[in-house]
């Protein structure tokens, strides 16, 4: 399994420009084949940062969400908007147990 987690800080009111977006890549993207949970979040403390959560089943399957339509198109709608930081990672885990 393959777990993505990590933030994208934008500049004040940016994330609202495409917040449309940012709905329509999570609902695309959780009914791909090999996405377990894909999420975006908007930090309680700050709506300007947001929350990335993703798990996927295999790198083939990520790399099929990374050449996909909807993909892209985000891209493109996230190059509209300024960032001023981010830091997302890539982690290979198994899970060890549910806890909830």
């Amino acid at each position: 399994m393959l777990l993505i987690e990590g933030w994208l800080k934008l500049a004040t009111g940016e994330f609202d420009k495409v917040a449309d977006q940012a709905r329509a890549m999570v609902e695309a993207t959780n009914q791909e084949e090999g996405c377990l949970h894909y999420s975006f979040a908007r930090d309680v403390a700050d709506p300007d940062l947001i929350r990335i959560s993703e798990r996927w089943a295999s790198q083939e399957a990520l790399a099929a969400h990374s050449a996909s339509a909807h993909m892209a198109a985000f891209n493109k709608a996230m190059g509209s908007v300024k960032r001023e930081g981010a830091d997302l990672r890539l982690y290979s885990a198994e899970e060890v147990r549910k806890l909830m």
